[in-house]
């Protein structure tokens, strides 16, 4: 293998299983990776400049075989396996979302939706292709972006091209800080023009490299050993993708770092000193190297829908890491094998037959449903519109709540203590009697509590049917909001006054988070009395609170997941926000739970007093 080609797989490789780590949950930093792929992307753009005879032609026919034919595959695989896999699961956007993937315009489409890659979405399989359709878009007017860097090559110099690229890089970079500044994170994340500069600093490299050596690396060579700023320049990196998690200060600086940082890696490859480094690597390491880098784009592809569903199969965490890195490099070998028929040689040839029949045949199936599938945009624009709605009435509920806290100072919650309602009572028989009396009482008691309810849509959509319930309660609900969120809205609502010793939290649909956020969470409440509401469609993440609940004697889980099963009749279009009926059942499941608790913890009071009359009378 030749050392300009190892260094390129080298690179592919590493820069893939980052990727999937990140989707794993385990990199938090490691979204930043696909800034370097960007990069890469406009180097190898770049380097088939080396071809005397460019050819837009077969430019064009390599994108559509190697990029875009594997995409629409997995796309509509993916989208068979999940209608087969979960033959009732209900999928509002799959309509849409699908077409914006295979018209190329899925990051824009994504943005429009506000669905957050960064929330850990799991309500599809398609979150991270927002990347590839801004490398269709950029892809599709390369030939454009070459013949105009090419004419000025020769009118002017042959560097002219490098120093246009870099003129528009640091147009890119602003235009990135200005829509970041401006409208926020996912908007800067999404946009084409805010994310092209990595791939336009990528190309600038690259035609740098086809007329000349390398550019900085050989001038540090003169002064110093290039290795020393190498080995920073890795750890800066490693840094960055360990810790730089988008809701961090570090968000604007790990993508344009990562870019240039990257740039900096490709120019030292080139150089004398790193080839003398590849040509003493074992070969098992090459052969390794180049197996990993050769199906990194179908890794890439596959990683999140093999997510998507082992998540909603429930797979206890460390069982599912550990299957969702086998699954994805299997598949991903399957989807390579398959297309490169035509590389292999037999037996491999009849087995990658085999393989293309099975992807032609899921193909066909995914375009099928794709096609006989509903078009639910009007749905989803009612509940949209439903959401904004709910949205300024608890606005206007939040302020009446405050003038009514106000005018009543007396902590109202502790009457349903064992304490309080035996301070009145000095027999045992009455104290008893006191106690089955609250007991009978309790749903009474309960609908009248300051309950503190914090969570994302689904709870807004229901807040409306929760009001009616219970009369005093607080709702802090917002759309696609996720755990991550949970505790500093908690603490202010402490630091104000306003949660109360009943706090129900409702976040899951959105994605699962580690245990230390839930230990953040659970602290705040650490005095509090906290039920944790089950989610429809993530059942890991619903396995994980449920274990974590084993460990906190004061939070107790609402299973609504269990309770709404088989009732179809509850769910909006999407199987996941509430009809009517869905949050009459909804808000009774809360009542319930809420209710038993407090039955249960008298209960215990009752048979202790029970046990103290019997001692007595003997």
């Amino acid at each position: 293998m030749k050392n300009r080609i190892l260094y390129v797989d080298l690179l592919r490789a590493l820069l893939c299983i980052i990727i999937l780590l990140y989707h794993m949950g385990l990199l938090k930093g490691g979204y930043l990776a696909v800034c370097s792929f960007f990069v890469l992307s406009g180097y190898l753009s770049a380097q088939s400049l080396r071809k005397v005879d460019f050819s837009v032609l077969s430019y064009y026919k390599s994108r559509l075989l190697r990029v875009y034919l594997p995409l629409v595959m997995v796309v509509l695989v993916s989208l068979a396996v999940t209608m087969l896999v979960f033959p009732d699961i209900t999928w509002i956007s799959m309509k849409q979302e699908v077409t914006s993937i295979i018209f190329g315009y899925n990051n824009f489409w994504q943005s429009s939706a506000s669905m957050d890659y960064f929330a850990r979405h799991i309500d599809s399989p398609y979150m991270h292709l927002w990347y590839i359709a801004i490398l269709l878009q950029l892809e599709l007017i390369f030939p454009l972006i070459y013949t105009a860097l090419e004419y000025t090559k020769r009118q002017i110099s042959k560097n002219t091209p490098a120093i246009m690229c870099l003129i528009i890089v640091m147009g890119s970079v602003a235009y990135f800080v200005y829509t970041y500044k401006a409208n926020g994170l996912m908007t800067s994340y999404y946009n084409t023009f805010a994310r092209c500069f990595s791939w336009f600093a990528g190309i600038a490299i690259g035609y740098w490299h086809v007329i000349n050596r390398t550019f900085i690396i050989d001038k540090i060579q003169e002064k110093a050993n290039s290795k020393r700023l190498i080995y920073i320049l890795i750890i800066i990196q490693l840094v960055l993708f360990f810790l730089g998690s988008a809701d961090s200060y570090l968000y604007m600086i790990g993508i344009i770092g990562i870019t240039m940082i990257m740039c900096i890696l490709l120019d030292y490859v080139k150089s004398s000193e790193f080839n003398l480094d590849m040509e003493k690597t074992p070969k098992i390491v090459k052969k390794v190297i180049e197996f990993v880098s050769n199906i990194s784009y179908e890794v890439f592809l596959v990683q999140y829908p093999v997510i998507f569903i082992l998540d909603k199969l429930g797979i206890s965490t460390v069982k599912k890491y550990i299957l969702i890195i086998i699954i994805t490099f299997a598949v991903a070998m399957c989807f390579n094998t398959a297309l490169n028929i035509h590389r292999n040689t037999m037996p491999l040839k009849l087995v990658s037959a085999v393989m293309l029949v099975v992807l032609i045949v899921g193909t066909i199936y995914g375009a099928y449903r794709y096609v006989i599938s509903p078009d639910l945009k009007a749905e989803q624009e009612e509940l949209e519109a439903e959401m904004r709605i709910l949205k300024m009435e608890q606005v206007k509920k939040h302020i009446e709540y405050e003038i009514e806290r106000e005018t009543q100072s007396e902590n109202q919650e502790t009457h349903l203590l064992a304490e309080a309602i035996l301070a009145n009572h000095n027999d045992i028989d009455s104290q008893i009697a006191a106690i089955e009396n609250e007991i009978s009482r309790v749903n009474q008691m309960v609908v009248t509590l300051r309950i503190t309810f914090v969570g994302d849509s689904v709870l807004l959509g229901a807040s409306d049917v929760l009001d009616d319930y219970f009369s005093k309660c607080y709702i802090d609900a917002d759309i696609g909001r996720t755990a991550y969120a949970l505790n500093p809205i908690l603490q202010r609502l402490e630091k104000r006054g306003i949660l109360g010793k009943i706090v129900v939290i409702n976040c899951g649909a959105n994605g699962d988070c580690p245990d230390d956020i839930k230990d953040e969470i659970m602290y705040t409440l650490r005095d509090k009395e906290v039920f944790w509401v089950t989610t429809t469609n993530d059942m890991s993440a619903n396995e994980s609170i449920k274990l974590y609940a084993e460990k906190h004697n004061n939070l107790h889980i609402i299973d609504w997941c269990s309770i709404s099963y088989g009732h179809s009749e509850y769910f909006a279009g999407d199987g996941l926000h509430l009809e009517y009926a869905g949050k009459e059942a909804y808000s009774q499941a809360v009542l319930d739970t809420i209710c038993n608790y407090f039955i249960e913890e008298l209960e215990k009071e009752k048979n202790e007093l029970e046990k103290q009359k019997l001692e007595s009378d003997k």
